[in-house]
């Protein structure tokens, strides 16, 4: 009983209920008919091409949304914790298949949604529909700056423009890497030794300062100009 009330604490504070109050969520969720399972790190949550058949609220950990190749290698897509949602954007779809791996990347918890319940709260819950279409929305620009991130020609535009979106969303020419180094260049598509020595040249060009988990920007016109080349 104690671990259910923990999984349904941890469910009220998930962005599908947000703006709603604490009696009210412990409502809706005694009238759901959600299920939570628990993962294992490294354990596959949902495999590419997998029929999507619910909406999946990260309860507690970390999950990675990965894209893996016939080699072996892959790349990270999306990084989500507690309180993210995946599968809003193909449940219902025409095409609702998984188009990627998910997996967890620490022990977890997920809880799932079937698409009923979705359609049944959304109708009476105008709350819960904003959330929904605001996840959706959110989904849409990360797309679209997915979309810019490989437009770029060459790795060096890749670096360059991770470092100004870093920036510009942070507020600060002082950017606090808040992930790995092997996880940017995950995100980025490009191997691990390519970020760090294009890093040092950009450094060794007078355009920023790094250390572990720090990159200072030293000149943003440069920096600016050479997503225009």
């Amino acid at each position: 009983m104690k671990n259910v009330n923990k999984i349904i604490d941890k469910i009220k504070q998930n962005e599908f209920f947000k703006g709603i109050d604490d009696k009210k969520i412990e409502m809706i969720i005694s009238e759901l008919s959600h299920i939570s399972k628990e993962y294992s790190k490294g354990q596959v949550i949902a495999n590419e091409e997998e029929v999507c058949k619910n909406l999946g609220l990260v309860v507690d950990g970390i999950v990675e949304i990965q894209r893996i190749y016939s080699s072996g290698k892959h790349i990270v897509l999306k990084r989500m914790g507690a309180g993210e949602v995946f599968g809003e954007a193909i449940i219902f779809s025409d095409k609702n298949k998984y188009p990627a791996t998910i997996i967890a990347s620490s022990d977890c918890i997920i809880s799932y949604l079937k698409k009923e319940d979705i359609i049944k709260l959304c109708l009476n819950e105008e709350i819960i529909l904003k959330n929904f279409i605001t996840l959706l929305s959110n989904k849409i620009f990360i797309l679209n700056r997915k979309i810019k991130t490989i437009s770029f020609k060459t790795i060096r535009q890749k670096v360059v423009n991770f470092i100004l979106e870093q920036s510009k969303s942070q507020n600060n020419k002082t950017v606090i890497l808040k992930i790995s180094k092997e996880q940017i260049a995950s995100l980025l598509g490009i191997p691990r030794p390519s970020l760090s020595r294009e890093l040092m040249k950009l450094r060794d060009d007078g355009l920023i300062e790094f250390d572990r988990n720090k990159i200072s920007i030293i000149n943003i016109e440069r920096l600016e100009e050479e997503l225009l080349e």
